[in-house]
């Protein structure tokens, strides 16, 4: 059931109060008056500012009833100078200041109306309290209806394009109000819709597809307000990531799926995914890759900043983040190395008085009952550190483990990092295919890193980058998988059936060099162990 009759039926029902959680004034103004059309009301508004006024759009002015004590006197009959109203709704705009904690008058005074509607002494008349925050006394819970109205829907927000058009004389062929144009704006407030369509109309002379980077870009104005969340703005791309073909390829598939042809046709939102693999392997690439492809925006989650020294701070802010990232859906929600902002949840218990098992608790509740299109890209290098609950089915829609390149994939790393440097014609193919062949084992950011001090050698000497350059990078570099084998062994047996290969290709087996690299002492075994 959607907002306005959800608000109908309580008003109809005999609802006494109500109170309704929003920033956007207008829309509930709008509502309330659609609404006592429809019920044949009479309507009231008040603030604290005018006092009270008949009708929500003429608003003319009631005289003597200014203060709240006194519209709460007049609304239950107890004002002898003017009539009881009968038939109506009476809005009351922000008005929690004035029934918190020392109000007992003007508490006792709603409570007394609750109960002359209840009993039949005031019929057809219902109050309905707007305000930003929910704010609402324990003496009213039980007689309060209370509704959060949600953001603008699609033909909300056309409408103030439309608004935007004609404020701006925007010429009908520079306007496209496409589901793109209109979804990238979906997040947001009625007054910060408006302020992003006018100030693209006043600048650029347009509304249409072009500007949708622009209204995402608008979006990070409501994290920064926040600060649980960190906004991004990714400029790599799909092409910018070599190999990893099985994820590829599942993304394309699911590129337009937040789309209302999507929707038609059957299809579910894609509800977000988890990469498993070595650090350096391309996973927060990926992440920054998958939000510039679907051209949606890209929320970092540090669990880290979560954690709150005050009881029940952290399962609070936790909340408020994953409502912030429901606020601006359709989005994409990373949480970089999960395992590590959730570590110590075996013994979380007896560590910090169960906190992180809260926290962990509500975000697995939200991914398994989330509504709002939020796709949650999760990242993690060790098994063994992620709780079990998260590696269920249903959590997310898949699993992918990310696995170090393959020699192919390795000259398509190499192909890229010198591309990027304008240094693609330096080395021939087959110097290309014998540098893979060097960097067995290599992760994709130790290529990068090879690429970056060969040119660190060709500067020193004079010199543009060359093959050897590259060669002696690659003599002075100490791949992770050197000292990881045996995780790598472990990880890439625990995937078989449990996880899918971002790659297709077969991995590459890992000879293990460790034993000849010097150690530390602190890395010695101890004969009497």
């Amino acid at each position: 059931m959607d907002f306005k009759k959800q608000i109908t039926l309580a008003v109809k029902a005999g609802a006494p109060i109500i109170q309704i959680i929003s920033h956007d004034t207008l829309r509930i103004r709008a509502t309330i008056n659609s609404i006592a059309d429809t019920l044949s009301l009479e309507t009231f508004i008040w603030d604290s500012c005018k006092g009270l006024r008949r009708g929500i759009s003429q608003q003319e002015l009631v005289e003597d009833v200014g203060t709240p004590s006194e519209v709460l006197e007049w609304i239950v009959g107890d004002n002898n100078d003017l009539p009881t109203p009968v038939d109506c709704i009476l809005l009351l705009e922000d008005f929690h200041p004035h029934i918190g904690t020392f109000d007992h008058k003007n508490i006792s005074r709603l409570r007394s109306f609750a109960v002359a509607v209840a009993g039949r002494r005031i019929e057809n008349v219902t109050i309905i309290m707007s305000q930003p925050v929910f704010d609402l006394p324990a003496e009213l819970v039980k007689d309060t209806q209370v509704f959060e109205m949600p953001l603008p829907n699609q033909s909300e927000l056309k409408k103030l394009a439309e608004q935007a058009k004609q404020k701006f004389g925007l010429d009908e062929r520079d306007c496209s109000f496409s589901s793109e144009f209109l979804n990238s704006a979906l997040g947001l407030s009625t007054s910060e819709a408006q302020l992003a369509f006018a100030k693209i109309a006043c600048e650029n002379q347009r509304l249409n597809e072009l500007d949708v980077s622009t209204i995402v870009r608008e979006k990070e104005q409501v994290i920064k307000k926040q600060g649980h969340l960190e906004y991004f703005h990714p400029s790599a791309t799909l092409d910018d990531i070599g190999g990893l073909d099985n994820l590829k390829k599942w993304l394309d598939r699911r590129k337009l799926a937040f789309s209302e042809s999507a929707k038609e046709f059957g299809l579910e939102e894609p509800r977000g995914l988890l990469l498993l693999g070595l650090p350096g392997t391309g996973k927060s690439l990926a992440a920054k890759a998958i939000a510039n492809a679907w051209q949606l925006p890209l929320l970092r989650l540090d669990i880290g900043k979560i954690f709150g020294g005050i009881v029940g701070q952290s399962e609070s802010n936790m909340r408020e983040a994953l409502q912030l990232a429901e606020t601006l859906s359709p989005s994409i929600l990373w949480i970089d190395e999960i395992e590590k902002g959730l570590s110590g949840i075996q013994s979380s218990g007896s560590s910090d008085g169960g906190t992180t098992a809260r926290v962990l608790g509500s975000f697995l509740t939200w991914m398994q009952e989330k509504k709002k299109p939020v796709f949650v890209v999760a990242t993690a290098n060790n098994i063994a550190q992620l709780p079990p609950e998260l590696l269920r089915k249903g959590r997310v829609d898949e699993i992918f483990f990310v696995d170090l390149p393959t020699e192919q994939e390795r000259q398509d790393i190499l192909n890229l990092h010198l591309k990027k440097r304008s240094r693609q014609d330096n080395l021939n193919l087959f110097e290309i295919k014998e540098v893979a062949q060097l960097t067995l084992g290599f992760t994709g950011a130790e290529l990068e890193e090879v690429i970056k001090e060969a040119l660190f050698m060709a500067f020193d000497d004079g010199i543009d980058i060359n093959f050897e350059h590259i060669k002696s990078a690659i003599a002075v570099t100490t791949p992770i998988s050197m000292t990881m084998h045996e995780l790598i062994d472990k990880t890439r047996s625990w995937v078989k059936g449990r996880a899918v290969r971002a790659s297709s290709q077969t991995p590459e087996v890992i000879t293990d060099k460790s034993k000849s690299m010097t150690r530390l002492k602190s890395e010695i075994e101890n004969p009497f162990e």
